[in-house]
């Protein structure tokens, strides 16, 4: 590369990289007052082999936490997962041959109705559930939502009702049943479901980012949270199980992925976020993260 062409290539990195503070100090000023992330677990899972979460992870088992998320929002409520159904809770065999693979806790102190009381809520309170993607620890409980608008990418859909090759294990078809009568024609009284094939600023102000991230899943999604003066939390459902997975782009067991390329770009979109905004990944299934970190009705702000 000769002197100019060199000076050019580093003018246009610097460039990039003002850019990228630039954004971020925009997403972060435009977070409005009144913001606060509450952290959940549904139902832990375990004990559960560690090597199917990190491929060449030793030969142990650990229990996990199913994280899922609420913040609440001037413009509107969001739920971000809804976990394991509690219907688990009464009837063990819910799950069928799976039961037997994830051991599901069944405490009902984790239901999601009690634990939306620990912060004053209900489900009605809920204006938007935005689903990482809908396998059966992750979009369990959708039909406890009725009034809310349901935010999902449309691969996700097509894959949890019709999947692909490599891709049907996982989901249970009855948790989310209820949200075919809002696709395609809406029929009357139908749930509202926004259908993403990309990227969306759910309010139009960076301070929650749905971000498309196709590899666990054929449809899966992160969502980003900017807060006042917490900062960016970026929320990764299983586009990323483990800390150590993210640094050192290790991927779970080929079963648990549907596009090994797609899984570590998608790491690095989480680790440019993180790094360009000084931000925190709080991921669903990493229980010294989860330890880590404050629980509701703690809050995050």
């Amino acid at each position: 590369m000769g002197g100019t062409g060199f000076r050019r290539w580093l003018l246009g990195g610097a460039v990039g990289v003002l850019l990228a503070a630039a954004l971020s100090s925009m997403a972060l000023a435009a977070s409005p007052e009144g913001m606060r992330l509450y952290v959940f677990t549904s139902h832990y899972l375990g004990p559960f082999p560690k090597a199917a979460l990190q491929n060449g992870a030793p030969n142990t088992t650990f229990t996990i936490p199913v994280a899922f998320f609420v913040i609440k929002h001037p413009k509107g409520n969001i739920m971000f997962d809804t976990g394991v159904n509690d219907i688990i809770i009464k009837d063990p065999n819910y799950w069928g041959p799976l039961t037997h693979i994830y051991n599901p806790d069944r405490s009902p102190n984790l239901a999601v109705v009690a634990q939306l009381q620990k912060i004053g809520m209900t489900p009605g309170d809920i204006n938007y559930v935005v689903l990482g993607h809908m396998h059966l620890d992750h979009a369990g409980n959708v039909g406890l939502f009725p009034k809310a608008t349901v935010v999902f990418q449309t691969d996700e859909m097509q894959a949890a009702f019709w999947a692909p090759p490599g891709a049907a294990a996982n989901y249970i078809a009855t948790d989310f049943n209820m949200l075919r009568s809002g696709i395609g024609n809406p029929l009357p009284n139908a749930q509202k479901v926004i259908q993403l094939n990309g990227d969306l600023d759910l309010f139009g102000d960076g301070s929650i980012y749905i971000h498309r991230s196709v590899g666990h899943t054929p449809g899966s999604e992160v969502m980003v949270v900017r807060l006042p003066r917490t900062g960016t939390v970026v929320l990764t459902s299983d586009a990323c199980y483990l800390k150590e997975n993210l640094d050192k782009d290790i991927l779970p067991s080929i079963g648990l992925v549907y596009s090994p390329s797609g899984t570590l770009e998608g790491y690095q979109w989480i680790k440019r976020v993180r790094d360009t905004e000084n931000g925190d990944v709080i991921f669903a299934h990493d229980p010294e993260t989860f330890k880590a970190h404050k629980h509701a009705p703690e809050y995050y702000d």
